[in-house]
């Protein structure tokens, strides 16, 4: 429903600001693309290095599968949408509209620390339990989303990151989430184990809030910087 509601208001501003959607960053023509595609496959590798350096730590420990054969299908596939829905939802939220405006009234560096700002409070004081480490590593990754946004020339690539790396940290290695009173999400796939303390595995915040989270996005950051090196949102 937020979802909808975004991309419904979307639709309103362009009618009236007589715009088209891929001036939101938001091409429809690139739905589904290779950008997005690309995105998802550096999330995947992003959870999965937080997680790696977890395990390294002695911080998480695999011991089966929590859900199996058709029970796990069915709980891929409801997670995977879920996912997807929430990456839509709030790269349009975030980095596609507002962005563009603010970006021609206090221009777009400006307006990408604005927003992020604003994206990592949002989760630290709507949810509960919540810190400051989450509240750090949430606004970075918003900084880091209007980086791909600005080279990329769409959300398309923010919102297959998203995707991947909350259906991996949630779904397949069954991290926590304050936004499910800090507990893992009901048919997670992997039976797993969280131990030490709260700033190496993110406590009830999961893998977004451990401190491997910190050198990940600073990869992010200079490897993006690397392969997309040229600025193009928003338009001329």
């Amino acid at each position: 429903m937020q979802a909808a509601l975004v991309l419904m208001t979307m639709a309103v501003m362009r009618r009236i600001e007589k715009r088209s959607f891929a001036t939101y960053g938001f091409p429809l023509r690139q739905a589904f693309g290779a950008e997005l595609w690309e995105g998802a496959l550096w999330g995947v590798l992003s959870i999965s290095a937080v997680i790696g350096m977890m395990a390294l730590a002695g911080a998480y420990r695999i011991s089966g599968f929590n859900v199996q054969g058709g029970e796990a299908v069915k709980y891929a596939v409801l997670w995977a949408l879920a996912t997807l829905l929430v990456g839509i939802y709030e790269e349009n939220l975030f980095r596609g509209f507002p962005l563009f405006t603010l970006s021609r009234g206090i221009g777009f560096w400006p307006g990408a620390l604005l927003l992020s700002f604003v994206f990592g409070a949002l989760h630290y004081f709507e949810k509960p339990m919540e810190t400051w480490m989450d509240f750090l590593s949430v606004s970075l990754i918003g900084l880091f989303f209007c980086l791909t946004v600005r080279r990329t020339g769409a959300v398309w690539w923010a919102i297959g990151w998203h995707f991947t790396y909350n259906f991996g940290s949630l779904f397949v290695y069954g991290g926590p989430n304050t936004g499910n009173q800090g507990k893992p999400l009901p048919g997670h796939l992997l039976a797993a184990a969280f131990r030490g303390p709260d700033w190496l595995t993110g406590g009830p915040m999961g893998p977004e809030a451990s401190v491997f989270i910190f050198a990940v996005i600073a990869v992010l950051f200079w490897a993006f910087h690397r392969r997309y090196p040229e600025a193009k949102f928003p338009a001329a």
